[in-house]
């Protein structure tokens, strides 16, 4: 399997900060993995929360417009390249995105039921980390009530993965069993909702989703302009410097030695795109050599930049976009503030995405 995107989407009131979310993560990370690795802050609107899931699959799997993922050629491409894990609520989303992609997907103590177990939870509300208030409107248990029609049956019960705990205190781990007769479960006895033992289960969820150990199409290193400059500045040189005609002096700036960065690598080996995170949380110098682009890897880079400020403590990030490149940055969330603007003779706009 080639491997382009792991997408972590989290439960009811969680967010990014949830302790199995930052488990993988580091995991991750530490296998080299940062760049497949996306988990985005869901909104309360499960239409929306769907919508955004499948932006970022279209994305990440180098497709240019999500409403692809409706094609057989897009769920060939999800199979393929994409593994979602969904904790409770999330796991009722990984398998309506699942069915609708054709890809693999984990399920921790998922929701079955979705519009009879979240109506009892209609109001306000706030968030399990940073306690952000939302509310849960009625309209949204008629969304979570359309989506679960169009998953009444699993088309391949094998392409799953269930963890479900029998200690767990808000959902029956029974209707879980027998909605994924046919899948692979691990009836898990005792634990909690939560997973608060979830590091004695991530060997297992690690290696049904990375498939044993098989190869990624691309990786993303990450560091800082020591190990990484040369590498960088070949990149952006080409890209901007050569093929936009920037000049020079404008694209090499002092800053690189203070930023980190970023080097997306395909399976051959070679350094194919690059950005940077300066100290101010401003993501910048988003560059993909031109036979790449297209294939995802431009989404790898800006999710492990993004990861970066947050590993870091940033409450947001800010980026400069070409026009051209809004509807790629707003596939991630980034929303659009101020006018147009004039840098090295092309026109930007501000875009923000705060955590």
């Amino acid at each position: 399997m080639v491997m382009r995107m792991i997408l972590y989407l989290h439960g009811f009131r969680s967010s990014p900060d949830s302790f199995k979310s930052r488990l993988l993560a580091a995991e991750l990370a530490r296998r080299g993995l940062a760049g497949q690795w996306c988990c985005p802050q869901l909104p309360a609107s499960p239409a929306a929360a769907l919508q955004l899931a499948l932006n970022l699959a279209g994305t990440g799997l180098g497709q240019e417009n999500a409403a692809l993922a409706r094609t057989d050629a897009a769920a060939s491409a999800g199979r393929d390249g994409l593994v979602v894990i969904g904790s409770s609520l999330g796991g009722f989303y990984a398998t309506w995105l699942a069915e609708r992609l054709g890809c693999r997907a984990v399920l921790l103590n998922p929701v079955v039921h979705a519009a009879r177990d979240l109506a009892t939870q209609v109001g306000s509300h706030r968030t399990f980390h940073g306690d952000e208030p939302f509310e849960f409107l009625p309209e949204y248990v008629d969304e979570l009530a359309r989506a679960e029609a169009d998953i009444r049956q699993l088309t391949r019960p094998e392409r799953y993965l269930l963890l479900a705990a029998t200690g767990d205190e808000v959902l029956d781990w029974r209707e879980m069993q027998a909605r994924f007769v046919g899948s692979h479960q691990h009836i898990i006895p005792g634990s909690d909702h939560g997973l608060s033992d979830f590091a004695r289960w991530l060997p297992e969820v690690l290696d049904f989703t990375l498939g044993g150990g098989s190869a990624t199409a691309y990786r993303v290193v990450t560091g800082g302009w020591a190990s990484l400059g040369a590498e960088a500045s070949r990149i952006r040189l080409e890209v901007f410097v050569q093929e936009q005609q920037v000049p020079l002096e404008e694209e090499l700036d002092p800053m690189d030695a203070q930023c980190l960065h970023a080097i997306a690598y395909d399976a051959a080996g070679q350094a194919v795109g690059t950005g940077r995170l300066l100290p101010d949380g401003h993501i910048g110098r988003m560059a993909v050599r031109q036979p790449w682009r297209g294939v995802g890897v431009g989404s790898l880079l800006l999710v492990a930049l993004v990861n970066l400020a947050r590993q870091r403590g940033d409450a947001e990030v800010v980026l400069a976009a070409q026009l051209h490149a809004r509807p790629f940055y707003a596939r991630h969330g980034f929303v659009e503030e101020g006018g147009t603007f004039m840098d090295a003779g092309i026109e930007h706009r501000r875009m923000r995405l705060r955590f």
